[in-house]
């Protein structure tokens, strides 16, 4: 006869309250409506236990038979499993059959829940167990916590992640009023409440015995401690497991329960800064004991193990230890003798990394070459602290030259070659090209007297080792020298000498650097031959797909048409080389675009936007620890002139204020933004002058008069004198074409389309509109663009669709034109983002008259399909039909507002009202909701949040996110923003 459970439950109660993980409760929850076996996996300290008992008593009420808790952390014969299960579960031993079938018996026919807690080190038995009763049992849920997953058919795995920011600062605070009412959490803010939380990864018993320390320590002086986190982070609860109650003891016991080659691999990962790759780790990790083709095996394993965390960065995945567990392995790597050997292994992989890089520059792929460098900085700086081998120093950071000058890091890789420079004085030929690249970082800084020191003992050095590479390369720096310092016959001469020499080496990288050199100061000095040479560049950069030499070339040849008095080509150049530079961190190069930007702005009367952009100009200078004397003193004359004539047009005040404005978008990716947004403003006020748009090249038709009208009494004074001569013109891909002068070239390209272009039509009497235009072929966005204009329409283009997001939010259009395939935002996600925040029609362009890509266009969400190449009047014929749906422009709804609950935002006017009632924003926090408001319902990753509100790629700190969203939640409200587990957030739709 079965018999009948007496109590209905064993859960104990809680002593402590229970903080945060609300989302994560509720999901659980809904999974044990749905799976009978679920097990919440995670690294130790995460709260598992915690989690799970919660869950557990907010169940009790579906369970009729009862929620039991079977404790197999005490357990440790594997035979005793389903013993202790009957135990917990008060079934009695009537000694006929086996534990395992008594419980079987026991349990078929009633609905309970059994929570087996800490099945990680018995993972079989627990399979075991469960995949018995559970088939014995068709009522029956268990939910089980291990750090592995059990493994048995139908289990569903939560990977339990560390806490949110806010709900471990909430934690922090509760257990440290818990252990004392006047603990030094209440001097700290919420900013070093986050940061110790943060430093602590988020883990629930990390926090909580941190909090027994704020009895004696404050905040920061905590903080300062954690270097030493295993002999602070004591002193746990006496009735927790034993493993429970010390940071050391928990992560032995993960430690143990490793394989031998799992806790080998363990060890080798700690060599790693922030996060590494598979490559990386298969590379540096590899051999006495662990073979490479083992390493992806042993590597998943730890992640099952919940001891090693995926994350994404780039486009690529990586992989990363929580600061615990990472300084656990460095302990145990420096007791088994291999943490030499395997940081060498780490420097040589990165070396290795750079050099190829280096060798391959003038080429495709520059822009993901700088994105990996990018996001191994961490393990860039790691592997130069490396004093196993000053020869391989110097080597290994004359090759990250790239990553120091063009990759943002300039004042970072100054400051590595000093200290290396500094650590290794043995004369050799790595000490000579790390002094080259060297020089050439002290140039752009404009530390002409410290590059020209180091200039020297290259040159001795080269000399020395009877190296003539060498000897070039410094001969070629001293043009660059000279250049800088106003003396352009001697700068000229040495770009050409470098540039013979180096052909005649065969070295066609260097032969490149000074090709591009000699077409900089030939444009900057007013040599006629500069569009020659820069035509020259221009080609071979287009074919071997180099992006960041032909963006400079474009600039060089904008200082060119502004030496000759041509204005509008020099903007139409200078708007092509920002375009250009988009992916690339090169301050000091983009702080030069927007100078000369400014000053052909200025010329045209815009002194406002001229102000905004020397501002911008400021702020990119400042951040490369550099300024706009390091490039000479005519460049420095030019500036002067550009800001005494703005403020003579504002006044001091206003010029100021704009200013200011301007060096407010401090990043490259902002300021590109920023300054190109400035061109298609159409709000700015009669003081802009006339739009232009920002893609290559072209000016939108939407300016009032004509060409004379804007430039009539609009000329500065700062404009420069000279005959326009023959200059370099630019082709529809914005490439030159030295048989064409230049306004010849600009006249042409914004004359009417003749063969392929509609009419207007007054009996149809067409609907004039907004059009936006994104397409990356330049040809076809060209074209577009001529017959759209000769229709009447007013028309703002964009080459990516990053871009084509900002000028859709700045000013709604009637009608969207966009190409399927596009860099940055593809067509079809450009689409979403447009029908998310508003009504607008969509016109998709398909690369292909194929079904498939019109089907799979619609189904994106396109309100009409057509495919390349177009008729101009199949063009117009289905932007009218688009037109024809919606409403006059008259009366149609403003769709840029958006509403989440109780919150309004509007992301044109920037405003954000809750309950009826206006909320300030910072502009970190506007940006943020920009975000969220864009995708919501969509979980953006912490990594995503980084790149796009701070404009760079994830480091491995990304504290700054979490304490940003922590003050946005407090002014929108908590609950409008979820924490999503895996480290995310999105906003609730």
């Amino acid at each position: 006869m079965t018999k009948v459970i007496a109590e209905c439950g064993s859960l104990p109660a809680a002593i402590t309250s229970f903080v945060g993980r609300r989302q994560e409760t509720a999901e659980i929850r809904r999974l044990l409506c749905l799976r009978r076996l679920v097990t919440l996996t995670g690294m130790g300290g995460v709260g598992k236990t915690r989690l799970a008992l919660e869950v557990a008593a907010s169940s009790r009420e579906a369970f009729a038979d009862g929620v039991w808790l079977v404790d197999l952390a005490p357990v440790t014969d594997p035979a005793a499993v389903a013993a202790t299960a009957a135990g917990a579960l008060r079934v009695p031993d009537l000694g006929a059959l086996p534990f395992l079938d008594q419980l079987a018996g026991y349990l078929a026919g009633r609905r309970a829940l059994l929570v087996l807690d800490n099945c990680e080190h018995l993972v079989d038995a627990c399979a075991e167990l469960a995949g018995t009763l559970l088939s014995a049992a068709p009522e029956l849920r268990i939910l089980a916590t291990s750090r592995h997953t059990l493994g048995v058919t139908g289990e569903h795995v939560f990977a339990l992640a560390p806490l949110a920011p806010d709900d471990a600062v909430e934690l922090l605070r509760d257990r440290a009023v818990a252990v004392w009412e006047r603990s030094h959490e209440d001097e700290a803010g919420d900013a070093a409440l986050a940061r110790l939380c943060a430093d602590l990864d988020g883990l629930p018993l990390a926090i909580e015995l941190a909090a027994s320390r704020l009895r004696t320590l404050t905040v920061g002086q905590l903080t300062d401690r954690l270097e030493n986190r295993f002999a602070l982070l004591t002193g746990g609860s006496r009735t927790a497991p034993a493993h429970q109650r010390t940071l050391r003891g928990m992560i032995d016991w993960s430690y143990e329960l490793c394989a031998p080659a799992e806790r080998l691999l363990w060890n080798r990962l700690t060599v790693f800064a922030g996060g590494f790759s598979l490559e990386a780790a298969e590379a540096v990790c590899s051999g006495e004991g662990i073979a490479e083709a083992e390493v992806l095996d042993l590597l998943d394993r730890l992640v099952a193990q919940s001891v090693v965390l995926t994350c994404e960065a780039s486009g690529r995945r990586r992989y990363r230890l929580l600061a615990s567990i990472r300084e656990y392995g460095r302990e145990r790597l420096a007791d088994s003798g291999e943490q030499d050997a395997l940081r060498r292994r780490h420097r040589d992989f990165y070396l290795a990394l750079a050099h190829r890089i280096d060798r391959n520059w003038y080429g495709p792929g520059q822009e993901e070459n700088l994105a990996r460098l990018r996001v191994e900085h961490p393990n860039l700086l790691a592997a130069l602290d490396y004093e196993g081998d000053p020869r391989s120093r110097l080597a290994l950071v004359a090759a990250l030259r790239w990553h120091w000058c063009v990759g943002g890091f300039l004042s970072e890789g100054r400051r590595q070659f000093e200290r290396v420079l500094a650590a290794a004085p043995e004369p050799g030929p790595e000490r000579a090209r790390a002094l080259l690249v060297a020089v050439w970082a002290a140039q752009t800084q404009g530390d002409l007297a410290t590059a020209d020191r180091w200039l020297e003992e290259a040159d001795a050095l080269g000399e020395w080792l009877g190296d003539p590479w060498v000897r070039i390369q410094a001969s070629g720096l001293r043009g660059v020298s000279a250049q800088n310092q106003g003396r352009p016959r001697d700068s000229i001469c040495r770009y050409e000498e470098a540039l013979a020499a180096m052909t005649a080496l065969g070295d066609e990288c260097e032969a490149a650097s000074w090709r591009l050199a000699l077409a900089f100061s030939q444009a900057h000095f007013g040599d006629p031959r500069a569009a020659q040479t820069g035509a020259r560049f221009t080609a071979a950069a287009r074919a071997s797909g180099d992006r960041w030499g032909r963006a400079l070339v474009l600039m060089a040849l904008g200082h060119d048409a502004w030496a000759r008095g041509d204005r509008e080509t020099t903007e139409t150049l200078v708007r092509s080389a920002l375009e250009g530079m988009r992916g690339f961190n090169d301050y000091a190069m983009v702080g030069r675009m927007l100078e000369l930007l400014a000053w052909a702005t200025a010329a045209g009367g815009a002194h406002e936007r001229a102000a905004r952009l020397l501002g911008l100009a400021d702020a990119l200078w400042h951040d490369a620890g550099s300024s706009i004397c390091a490039f000479g003193p005519q460049m420095a004359e030019w500036h002067a002139r550009c800001e005494q004539a703005a403020i003579a047009a504002l006044g001091e005040a206003s010029y100021r204020q704009a200013f200011a404005e301007g060096g407010k978008h401090r990043t490259r990716a902002q300021a590109v933004d920023f300054a190109l947004a400035l061109d298609t403003d159409s709000g700015a006020g009669p003081e802009c002058g006339r739009d232009t748009a920002y893609d290559t090249g072209t000016e939108s038709g939407s300016g009032s008069g004509t060409d004379a009208d804007a430039e009539s009494g609009a000329e500065s004074d700062i404009g420069t004198e000279g005959d326009p001569g023959t200059g370099a013109a630019i082709d529809a891909d914005g490439d030159i074409d030295v048989k064409e002068t230049a306004p010849s070239a600009v006249r042409r390209r914004h004359a009417p389309a003749a063969a392929d272009t509609e009419p207007a039509s007054p009996a149809e009497g067409p609907r004039v509109c907004d059009v936006l235009l994104v397409d990356g072929d330049p040809a076809v966005r060209e074209n577009a663009r001529r017959i759209l204009e000769a229709s009447g329409h007013r028309v703002r283009s964009a080459a990516d669709g990053l871009m084509g997001l900002t000028l859709f939010r700045q000013q709604t259009p009637d009608v969207a034109v966009l190409a399927e395939r596009l860099p940055g935002l593809d067509g079809m996600g450009l689409t979403g983002r447009i029908h998310e925040e508003s009504a607008v029609p969509v016109l998709l362009l398909a690369d292909r008259d194929d079904p498939a890509d019109v089907v799979r266009g619609l189904e994106a969400g396109a309100d009409d399909c057509l495919a390349k190449p177009f008729d101009g009047t199949v063009l117009l014929a289905r932007v009218r039909a688009l037109l024809r749906r919606t409403a006059p422009a008259g009366r149609r709804r403003d769709t840029r507002t958006s509403r989440f609950g109780d919150l309004v935002y509007c992301p044109v006017s920037l405003e954000v009202h809750k309950d009826g009632v206006p909320i300030h924003l910072t502009t970190t926090e506007l940006k943020l909701l920009r975000e969220f408001a864009a995708s919501p319902g969509t979980v953006l990753t912490r990594e995503i949040l980084l790149e796009r509100v701070w404009g760079c790629a994830w480091s491995g700190d990304t504290h700054v996110v979490d304490v940003q969203v922590m003050r946005l939640r407090a002014k929108i409200g908590r609950d409008r923003i979820e924490t999503v587990r895996g480290f995310g957030y999105k906003l609730r739709a």
